[in-house]
């Protein structure tokens, strides 16, 4: 105890460095604030009245009992004698007194709200539980989790305080959620530090959108640090400093000042960019890229417009699910895609139906799946849930009147799934036909994201008007690799063989037919790939708001017969390793002048 103690005074009063990894860019500085939990976060608050710690009790209270009722409902719909068996020992662990007075013991003695508590006796009790010999005891810990979970899930729904985020935040987190993100959005955030998560992860995405620096894969980040210490992130390197000395406080925020603007030079107003960036993008030899942009945030278009994205590539739509914090109305839904369209004026918007799986939607216990990446997700969801499915449909043929609204389906694996869509498609506009609502005309489009997929391409490119080629899940199956797995990143391989012959495949097929071939994943927002994706036939890329300047600025610079000649190279490849060190030569023979000094020697992945 007395090392733990030392320890947590090191980190409380040292210049500390860490390396993590850079997963949106920026420096940020600013004062911890954490949050815990990985489902509903939430942060730690000081409770000084006894009147207010007497509600917070009694809350805590009407949580158990709601936990208890839910668990009871499940026992008797499961008839499974192991089934049954657990959900018995997690009600008896719900009806356990000393468990109960202990979280009581800390709401009250400490001042905190119910979450914090119920997860600082959990984890007290998993600890001990992990530390036994006897192996049938020490699985116990998990029972102790999931009833912990299960309060804390019922806690998340009606919590008596709001937390005011100050605009010098840094959020420190186990694992950031997308709809925590969303929630914050507006409140000034500095920076993240995350012990989990990949540059793949949604949150990441998001906070990239919204240029929030981040770093992640910090293990064990929460343990020893307090909320209100000094923090600086630095997006670039991965490198988090807590409690800075003054001269290095000095030192990153210039490296701030000369790193902000890298790609994108100081502009004296939006309307000179939009004069600069009226045109799509040509390479050198006269090839034109259509620029268009990603969103979860609609707002964000007004900057896209005045970067030159000439449409939305894919709005992600399950953001309205995180801000409403459950499926959204027809009528909020038909909203949101009106606003949408009148963005976007004479281009179009991809509207994704919602990508969400079972775990995101329904807390209950059928949602618990080993692993919902493989799951009822996505397209699978919507045709399992068809009701909420059908909503999501005729809000996008509503809001489409002016013929700029397009639908894509997230996760198709093979073209049944697209003929059911195309039926519930036509049952949806015949029923608004018969109800006398306008509607438009969406075309169809799919991502093209699983192995499958790309493997019956031909098949699929003959029953819609586009295709979105997902880079980020592409990987990820293509390679059985989590993209949110942080232990794993160094095998989510970008330019693996299979990868960039799968990309290939897809787009030539697509090319071939000419049907539009979108690249939307996170490698046409990188400087490193978007070259290689032209050079593979890509003519439309689609990515966040902050990379639009800097990819524009690449595809300006090079010439398309360089990009295929070093594109065709990198297909011949046989591994990962090989098709990095052939991209790093070609690109420092033909482009090393578009690229800062330690490019090539610090490797691509910095500069994603």
């Amino acid at each position: 105890m007395r090392h733990l103690s030392r320890e947590s005074e090191f980190f409380a009063s040292s210049e500390i460095h860490l390396k993590g990894r850079a997963v949106s860019r920026g420096i940020g500085i600013g004062k911890i604030v954490r949050l815990y939990s990985r489902r509903g976060q939430f942060y730690r608050i000081k409770i000084t009245k006894e009147k207010e710690l007497e509600k917070e009790i009694r809350r805590f209270r009407a949580a158990v009992r709601l936990a208890k009722r839910h668990l009871q409902k499940l026992i008797l719909r499961n008839t499974a004698k192991t089934q049954a068996d657990i959900l018995e020992t997690h009600a008896l662990i719900l009806e356990d007194k000393s468990f109960l007075e202990r979280i009581e013991a800390v709401i009250r003695h400490e001042g905190v709200n119910a979450e914090w508590a119920v997860e600082q006796v959990a984890d007290s009790y998993m600890t001990i539980y992990r530390g036994l010999e006897n192996e049938n005891l020490r699985e116990r810990y998990i029972d102790i989790k999931d009833v912990a979970e299960r309060i804390l899930s019922v806690l998340a729904r009606k919590s008596l305080f709001q937390v005011e985020i100050g605009e010098d935040t840094v959020l420190a987190v186990e694992e950031l959620k997308p709809s925590t993100l969303v929630a914050l959005e507006s409140s000034g955030l500095r920076a993240i530090i995350s012990e989990n998560g990949g540059w793949t992860s949604h949150a990441f995405i998001i906070a990239r959108e919204l240029g929030i620096p981040a770093v992640t894969g910090l293990k064990g980040f929460l343990r020893w640090v307090s909320n209100g210490q000094t923090v600086i992130v630095d997006g670039y390197s991965g490198q988090v400093i807590l409690n800075p000395s003054a001269e290095t406080l000095e030192k990153f925020r210039d490296k701030a000042d000369s790193l902000k603007n890298w790609l994108m030079p100081e502009r004296h107003s939006f309307k000179s960019l939009s004069e600069e960036f009226s045109e799509n993008p040509k390479t050198l030899d006269g090839k034109e890229i259509k620029i268009l942009v990603n969103l979860d945030f609609p707002a964000s278009y007004y900057r896209a417009r005045n970067y030159g994205a000439k449409g939305v590539g894919l709005y992600r739509s399950e953001f309205l699910f995180n801000l409403n914090e459950g499926f959204p109305s027809e009528s909020e839904q038909v909203s949101v895609y009106r606003q949408i369209s009148e963005l976007v004026g004479e281009h179009k918007a991809k509207i994704r139906t919602f990508d969400l799986n079972l775990e995101s939607v329904y807390a209950e216990e059928k949602s618990h799946e080993k692993n919902p990446a493989l799951g009822l997700r996505a397209i699978r969801l919507s045709l399992s849930y068809k009701s909420l499915f059908r909503q999501q449909i005729r809000a996008i043929l509503r809001a489409s009147v002016k013929g700029n609204l397009d639908i894509v389906l997230p996760m198709v694996s093979d073209v049944s799934e697209i003929l059911k869509v195309k039926k519930i498609i036509n049952q949806e506009k015949n029923r608004l036909t018969r109800k006398g609502i306008e509607f438009g005309e969406p075309s169809l489009g799919v991502m093209v994201e699983v192995p499958s997929a790309v493997f019956v391409i031909e098949e699929i490119l003959q029953e819609v008007d586009f295709i979105n080629l997902g880079t980020n899940d592409l990987i990820q199956y293509l390679l059985a690799v989590d993209r949110d797995n942080e232990t794993a990143a160094n095998w989510f391989r970008t330019l693996h063989p299979a990868v960039l012959r799968a990309i290939s495949k897809v787009l030539s097929e697509a090319n071939k037919k000419g049907i539009p071939a979108i690249v939307c994943g996170e490698m046409a927002s990188s400087i490193a790939y978007a070259p290689i994706l032209v050079g593979l036939g890509a003519t439309e890329l689609s990515m966040n708001v902050n990379s639009i300047p800097s990819i524009r600025r690449v595809i300006s610079n090079i010439a398309y017969e360089e990009a295929e000649a070093i594109a065709k190279k990198l297909l011949s490849c046989r591994t990962a390793e090989e098709a990095e060190k052939l991209m790093r030569q070609e690109f420092s023979k033909k482009w090393q002048h578009l690229y800062p000094e330690d490019f090539f020697r610090k490797g691509f992945s910095a500069l994603r």
